[in-house]
């Protein structure tokens, strides 16, 4: 069987006191950073700006850095579609006391400390985020630079 191939793009978006902005997906049950799939002509900063607005409702990003990207499967219960995405990922920072406001896609959204983002992102329930984690780890340290220059 042929995996499909998709591309989706997202980010970290640190707010105030070196917090970072997640939600809660109602397709994986699982605490995400926001993300969703590049549209056809759209760039992946583009995509990520409009994903993240759409998921928190989060405007007016600062753009700090590229975060670069990875592989894994679509994490959804029930995944019959044999799907693998291609996540890039940036770093953003919100504005001064921003607010989330999370949409229908999205059952709830939370700024997190930092310090814990690693043990909230997924689930309790599964391990589909072995590759997410191992992709945080990579840019750590230029993530706690970031917060620390405020």
């Amino acid at each position: 069987m042929d995996v499909r191939q998709t591309r989706s793009a997202g980010g970290i978006v640190l707010g105030d006191s070196g917090t970072v902005a997640m939600v809660f997906s109602k397709n994986s049950h699982s605490w995400l950073l926001p993300k969703g799939h590049v549209d056809p002509g759209e760039s992946d900063e583009d995509a990520a700006r409009r994903e993240i607005a759409e998921e928190t409702g989060l405007t007016d990003l600062e753009l700090i850095d590229d975060l670069g990207e990875f592989t894994r499967p679509v994490l959804t219960f029930g995944n019959t579609a044999n799907e693998e995405k291609t996540i890039k990922m940036f770093l953003f920072a919100a504005p001064p006391h921003a607010e989330l406001a999370p949409t229908l896609e999205i059952a709830v959204a939370k700024w997190v400390p930092f310090r814990e983002l690693a043990e909230t992102l997924g689930s309790p329930h599964h391990d589909w985020f072995v590759k997410d984690r191992a992709w945080l780890a990579t840019v750590h340290e230029r993530v706690k630079q970031a917060i620390q220059r405020d």
